[in-house]
């Protein structure tokens, strides 16, 4: 992840800044005549062309889970058999179909020594995560931070190092069985200068291709692919990383993988669709692209919105010592669960093979080895009552109940449809099959309420169908926190009106799960 510094402001001004937090919804307003257009625009309704598909085998929606390195290696707090249990249980629900995991060599085989190689040294948590993906059909990408092979001062590559993490993968692969690691990043965001590599393509292309000719050597490249270039995108001038990628790597490179964090004003003026098309223009034709990391930095927006989120996230992080530097603490805001499905809906419609969350749980990283720097991003914190002495940090977040179900309905495999939309603010819509089953998903980030008729081409109705709603007060869950439908067992009529509620989330499936 892209690291940010800590910054202190003066309190006036986050109270200012928060009187903004509180009417955000309203800047996103219009004047009446807007209103009346958009109202008029609206009566075209949503439109589902199940006979243009943007992508035949969507890989899956998923997250971050990474192995608890400071956990087990630095803060002696193993993760209890009840908190990994637990923590299935609510994977078993989400059911994500794609999950990226990523180690540091020095967590791992070459802990205590650069150059040493013990595959078994701080194993535990790995295993415990890749068993489930293995168990649970779960396409794993897999990769090191990286920092183990580079020799920046020298600007060269370690060649014994690039051969140990190569037989580490093919250890993991082979030894242990983990058949679920399908991709390998070599390095994380290595166009960034504080990455392994500094930021240089030729250390990085060096390297990533003596890693390949290893994976040759030791016969996994025909079960894991490279991803790359896994490169946080901030400008136009990143987009060169991927058309070197192809011209150095060809067929090398088995999906391509991009790290994107927009602000929350790119969602609404099509800033965000274009970068994810830039992006998509400069990977070679019918190749495979998927976000390997995504979420929200208000940070880097302009907008009144974003300004006012940024002011409050860093006052949380000045107010709290156990919360660090980067972290976004709205992912305990019930408007989190709004955006993050907006977001991930624009990667789908897009013609993006797959999506990954950043992340699944504070208690993954922290910004040192201390416990005082938590990175807050996750649907939780299972070590909430261990090292902050507060349980109810372990309590499912409320983004849980609607990136749970755009997970759990759309498994590997499944085949997405255009969807025509009308001309209002805030408004995304995914349509997706597979086998035969559907689910048409819908984020309104808007603060008005919208009611349109949805239109399926082709289908008269869909029967089954349980509704779900992600709203702010009087959502329906079961006795675990999870998301239960308002109601089941509906016709869905097409052309039937719809009401969309103000900044929500609805999703309509007949899954039979």
């Amino acid at each position: 992840m892209k690291k940010i510094k800590k910054r202190f402001i003066n309190v006036n001004v986050i109270k200012g800044m928060m009187s903004i937090t509180l009417l955000f919804t309203a800047l996103m307003s219009c004047s009446n005549d807007d209103d009346k257009t958009k109202n008029d625009s609206a009566n075209n309704g949503i439109v589902v062309k199940t006979s243009e598909v943007i992508n035949s085998s969507y890989i899956g929606n998923g997250v971050q889970w990474d192995p608890y390195p400071q956990a087990y290696k630095y803060w002696n707090k193993p993760i209890s058999a009840t908190d990994w249990d637990k923590m299935y249980k609510r994977l078993q629900f989400m059911k994500p179909s794609f999950v990226r995991v990523v180690i540091g060599a020095y967590d791992k085989y070459a802990s205590g020594n650069a150059d040493g190689y013990d595959p078994e040294l701080y194993i535990e948590g790995l295993e415990k995560v890749l068993q489930h993906c293995q168990d649970n059909n779960i396409t794993v990408m897999f990769g090191d931070w990286g920092f183990g092979p580079y020799d920046i001062n020298a600007n060269t590559v370690i060649q014994s190092r690039v051969e140990n993490a190569a037989k580490y993968l093919a250890y993991l692969v082979n030894t242990k069985g983990f058949t679920c690691i399908k991709y390998y990043n070599t390095v994380n965001e290595p166009n960034y200068s504080a990455s392994a590599n500094g930021g240089n393509y030729n250390l990085w292309k060096k390297a990533s291709l003596a890693f390949y000719d290893e994976m040759v050597v030791l016969g996994i490249d025909s079960k894991v692919k490279l991803a790359g270039p896994d490169i946080s995108y901030f400008g136009e001038s990143d987009l060169e990383w991927f058309s070197k990628s192809a011209q150095d790597f060809g067929s090398k490179i088995g999906i391509y993988d991009v790290h994107l964090y927009p602000s929350k004003g790119s969602m609404f003026n099509n800033e965000f669709e274009n970068t994810l098309a830039k992006i998509k223009k400069n990977i070679p034709a019918g190749a495979e692209i998927v976000v390997g990391e995504f979420g929200f930095k208000y940070e880097v927006g302009n907008s009144n919105m974003d300004k006012a989120l940024s002011a409050q996230n860093i006052s949380n992080i000045n107010a709290d010592p156990f919360i660090g530097q980067d972290s976004n603490t709205m992912v305990s805001q019930y408007f989190y669960g709004v955006d993050i499905c907006a977001l991930t809906m624009k990667i789908i419609n897009a013609g993006y093979s797959g999506a990954i969350n950043w992340g699944l749980d504070d208690a993954m990283h922290s910004n040192s080895s201390s416990v005082t720097d938590l990175k807050v991003w996750g649907f939780w914190n299972i070590l909430g009552e261990e090292l902050l002495g507060d349980a109810s940090k372990e309590e499912l977040r409320p983004h849980f109940y609607s990136y749970s179900l755009l997970a759990r309905y759309m498994q590997k495999g499944s085949k997405v449809f255009k969807v025509e939309l009308p001309s209002v603010v805030g408004l995304d819509i995914i349509a997706i099959e597979n086998g035969g089953k559907y689910m048409i998903a819908i984020s309104n980030m808007h603060s008005k309420e919208y009611t349109m008729p949805l239109s399926i081409d082709g289908i008269s109705q869909l029967t089954g169908v349980k509704k779900f709603v992600y709203k702010e007060d009087g959502r329906k869950v079961d006795a675990n926190g999870f998301p239960l439908p308002e109601i089941e067992n509906m016709v869905l009529k097409s052309g039937e009106t719809v009401s969309i509620p103000k900044e929500s989330v609805t999703v309509f499936t007949n899954f039979d799960y």
